[in-house]
């Protein structure tokens, strides 16, 4: 009896520990999944106008061998923007990374919102 109630537990902790995984770079807004890949328009379509906007740039260094030692290195500017959702104070508020106008990354803050 013992062993049939661990096994349970033990397979209800291995399924939410594999929902974290699948789960933890997506959002939910209404009845669709924001994941990484997705367009900065189809984020604001699904979701609306982020609470906060922030611009940064990186800078992508490609270095390549021209020939008998010579090396050449080039370089260029990728525009990065960080938008957060404030969902109200019953939800964390949620940070989505974009570079290049596609989603890199999605993390929920540790702070709800107001």
């Amino acid at each position: 009896m013992r062993y049939r109630e661990l096994k349970g537990c033990v397979s209800s902790i291995l399924c939410l520990l594999a929902a974290q995984i699948v789960w933890g770079d997506a959002m939910r807004c209404g009845d669709r999944l924001i994941q990484v890949g997705e367009s900065m328009a189809g984020v604001k379509a699904t979701c609306g106008s982020p609470t906060d906007v922030q611009h940064s740039t990186v800078v992508s260094a490609t270095t390549t061998g021209i020939g008998a030692g010579t090396r050449s290195t080039t370089g260029a500017e990728i525009p990065v923007e960080t938008w957060t959702y404030n969902r109200g104070p019953d939800q964390l508020m949620v940070s989505i990374r974009f570079m290049d106008g596609r989603v890199v990354a999605i993390d929920t803050l540790h702070e709800y919102g107001h």
